[in-house]
């Protein structure tokens, strides 16, 4: 296959475009003899969003206007080298790209990221936003992310360079604000902090400190933009700034602080953007989402012309949201983006029916308000649960939006083989994890019972109440069943399906295990006790060791050692706590206890619920662990903002 190339944008080194084409190249091992006499003949046209790649016979046309869409008609062309074809598609969007968490305690490999970043390119993504609380080195600051796998100056000049030749914007995605539990926690911190997590507005120490973060990434990116973060700071200002100046509206502060910060971005020469809620929370006196449709925004506090405001919204199907949402950032800020989820953070496994539900209204909405940059987000809340790989069946969706009106599955399905590598169907499987009570449908309630049968205690029986009379066994055998045949048909993630086949392997058996105990015990059959006790336990410890040996594998290939500590606690906790329940059982059996305290609680249910057993799918019944964490949140914000 030889290449021609012309009209090769100043923006990239034409031997950079070669390199990368190479580098796409081998990565493709199928292709055929037929390949070896094609000529591809490639037109960088100097403005337009539109991508064609024609193949007649042995001859090929590229006709693209930037770098990241060469590669994705690059990649259709590798793919369909037996055929002669003409594809055309529209990019809708002047940046599109994709935020990855480095900073829940998992902070990608760079081999990890350069995956990415290939995968980006075939997906004709041209920005990666490196999300970095604490975890990038700061040149005087040697507590800054110490302990947490921070990467070095030269690790991200090395993805920067990488990006580059892929026609990908890496930016850097910092907190200058909230979010900084984790560095202000150490001596440094104490006299930087209004509160754990919060800025001290208006020291000149902290604006000091500020500066330093930002001339760090100065000098590690090419990139003139930089994400400056101020996200959910929910206790601004009720801290230590209370008590050393009185209360002062959130508002205000936060305009404060805001513009003190520019004035630092303005001397280096950054771009800022920031998360907008506490910019409409703050002027609405309502929750982000909870805005009134005819809200009116000519009073507000708004942000200056040169900071972009970045809408970010994982959690709405209507699409009259994003519309409303939308034009409310339109009306106060210059520059609006959008921001999307991905929902690789539900728990320990993913959940696209969400992500996909709401990213389509999303898009087609930023489609149509002519939003020009968007991405999708890929948080590793709660630790890091769910292995990154899992990112990609909501990062393709999120693609495949970027560069068509509506998500057509077939061209979807395609896209994701061509680009991952692998099935569609077989990381759709990861989806059914959460998808208990949901029949055939999406999660849209965000259900995540994996992770709440996994972890909670067998003899306590927290949830039981909830699972009555549902056949966990058969729904999570079935699933394991299906994914062993995963493992074996797909290589290059074989470690990713072992790890979820024997986390279904655990469920099948533990999820119920707690009725089955209770029940038992009611009943005083003993000999049920002790076949749960010497067959049932053993065998789920047995699945665990395995999932939790396929879990560190994971991680110690995708991410820097640091932060697997609390994995391996959590899954070691729930080891430890089946271990003690084979204790306590055996010491019932033995008669040398005559009651089991735990197992004469009654199972009551956790969540309000108004009709009892048998389980009736009401929303009540689907609710998310993490609801009542979100819940106290939503509180906390209305406090201040009723004070305006």
């Amino acid at each position: 296959m030889t290449f021609s190339y012309c009209n090769t944008p100043s923006s990239l080194d034409l031997a950079l475009i070669e390199e990368s084409t190479q580098i796409l190249l081998n990565e493709y091992s199928k292709q055929n003899e037929h390949a070896q006499n094609l000529c591809v003949h490639v037109t960088f046209t100097p403005s337009g969003n539109t991508l064609k790649v024609s193949k007649k016979g042995e001859q090929c046309t590229i006709t693209c206007h930037e770098p990241a869409h060469y590669f994705r008609c690059l990649n259709h062309l590798i793919h369909h080298l037996d055929e002669d074809f003409d594809f055309e598609e529209t990019g809708f969007f002047e940046k599109n790209g994709f935020m990855l968490d480095c900073s829940r305690n998992a902070v990608s490999t760079i081999d990890t990221v350069k995956k990415l970043i290939r995968i980006m390119a075939k997906l004709g993504l041209n920005q990666l936003l490196l999300y970095t609380e604490d975890t990038y080195e700061v040149p005087g600051l040697p507590y800054f992310g110490t302990y947490r796998g921070r990467y070095s100056q030269e690790e991200i000049r090395q993805l920067d360079d990488y990006a580059y030749q892929f026609g990908i914007e890496l930016v850097p995605c910092i907190q200058t604000l909230a979010h900084l539990r984790n560095a202000l926690k150490w001596p440094m911190g104490q006299e930087l902090k209004d509160s754990a997590d919060i800025l001290l507005v208006g020291s000149e120490k902290v604006y000091d400190f500020i500066r330093q973060l930002l001339t760090s990434v100065k000098n590690c990116f090419r990139s003139e933009n930089v994400h400056i973060g101020m996200d959910e700071a929910v206790m601004l200002g009720l801290g230590n700034y209370l008590h050393q100046n009185g209360y002062k509206k959130s508002s205000e502060l936060l305009l404060e602080h805001t513009d003190r910060v520019l004035e630092i971005c303005r001397e280096l020469n950054l771009k800022p953007m920031m998360w907008s809620d506490m910019f409409i929370s703050s002027n609405a006196d309502e929750w982000y989402y909870n805005i009134d449709e005819n809200t009116d925004t000519t009073n507000w506090t708004k942000p200056a012309d040169d900071l972009a405001l970045v809408y970010w919204d994982y959690y709405n199907t209507d699409r009259s949201v994003y519309r409303k949402m939308l034009r409310v950032h339109h009306e106060i800020a210059k520059k609006t983006v959008f921001a999307g989820g991905i929902w690789n953070w539900n728990g320990i496994a993913p959940n696209y029916g969400r992500a996909i539900n709401c990213t389509i209204p999303a898009l087609l909405e930023c489609q149509a308000q002519n939003v020009q940059e968007v991405f999708a987000t890929g948080w590793m809340d709660n630790g890091a649960e769910t292995p990154i790989d899992a990112i990609y069946p909501g990062l393709v969706a999120f693609a495949t939006l970027c560069f068509h009106s509506d998500l057509d599955e077939n061209v979807l399905k395609q896209n994701f083989t061509d680009c991952v590598d692998a099935k569609w169907e077989d990381f759709e499987l990861l989806d059914r994890f959460d998808s208990l009570f949901q029949g055939d449908g999406n999660n849209i309630s965000a259900d995540n019972p994996s992770k709440y049968l996994l972890y909670q205690d067998a003899m306590l029986g927290m949830f039981d109440y909830h699972i009555q009379g549902v056949d966990t066994k058969s729904y999570y055998k079935d699933l394991a069943d299906k994914l062993d045949k995963c493992v074996e048909e797909n290589t290059c993630y074989k470690t990713l399906f072992n790890f979820y086949k024997y986390f279904a392997l655990v469920l099948s058996e533990k999820a119920d295990l707690g009725i089955h105990l209770k029940e038992a015990y009611d009943k005083k059959d003993l000999s049920t006790l002790e076949e749960l006790n010497t067959k049932v336990i053993p065998n789920i410890l047995e699945n665990l060791q395995l999932m939790h040996q396929f879990r560190e594998e994971l991680w110690m290939k995708d991410a820097k050692p640091f932060g697997y500590e609390l994995m391996d606690i959590k899954l070691g906790g729930v080891s430890a706590r089946l271990k003690a329940c084979q204790r306590r059982i055996a010491s019932y059996l033995s008669k040398e206890v005559d009651k089991l305290e735990e197992l004469e609680q009654e199972r009551l249910p956790y969540w309000t619920v108004e009709n009892k057993y048998p389980h009736d799918m009401k929303i009540e019944l689907r609710e998310n662990i993490w609801s009542r964490k979100k819940l106290s949140v939503a509180v906390i914000w209305s406090i201040p903002f009723k004070r305006f």
